[in-house]
């Protein structure tokens, strides 16, 4: 199920970006000292590795199972908290293809000759610390009318920084 909203993970990303740029502080900032979104997905993932010794495949598919059998937000919400990592890989993946894409919309208002508000690099890499409204409005716009979103969801799914992510979303009901 394609159903994380751009919005809101945009949000987390975003506050992901401020704990890199500002003190350090926050959950998972600066070294992980509050270290609490990992106990989460530590202590779910530990509990399928004991069941399934004999079956390998059981076993292994279980690990994406830790958000299944929630309602669809709820769903989302937790695979998003349980791959925080791969919520960031996703998010740059979004405005490559919704906010730097020379055919998207959304290219002038990302791409700028400024550096403090040119999101899109020129290597194809993407800088969510630069302040762009502007950009990040239009790409939450974009994403959620257009294909890029699709197209910026399967990217997600054939990379394997991002996979976990796609792989536990796709069991969302």
């Amino acid at each position: 199920m394609k159903a994380f909203s751009f919005a809101a993970i945009l949000v987390s990303v975003c506050a992901m970006a401020a704990c890199k740029v500002g003190d350090g502080t926050g959950s998972g900032g600066a070294g992980g000292d509050d270290g609490s979104g990992g106990s989460d997905t530590t202590s779910s993932t530990s509990g399928t590795g004991g069941e399934g010794g004999e079956d390998s495949g059981t076993g292994g598919e279980g690990g994406g199972d830790e958000c299944s059998g929630l309602e669809a937000e709820a769903c989302t919400t937790c695979c998003s908290a349980a791959h925080p990592d791969e919520v960031e890989v996703f998010t740059e993946l979004t405005y490559v293809y919704c906010g730097c894409s020379a055919t998207s919309r959304c290219a002038a208002e990302c791409d700028t000759t400024d550096t403090a508000t040119d999101v899109c690099g020129d290597d194809g890499s993407v800088n969510l610390a630069v302040d762009n409204p502007n950009c990040e409005t239009c790409v939450a716009e974009e994403s959620s009318t257009g294909t890029c979103y699709d197209d910026a969801y399967t990217a997600c799914g054939e990379e394997e920084d991002c996979q976990a992510l796609t792989d536990c979303s796709d069991k969302c009901e």
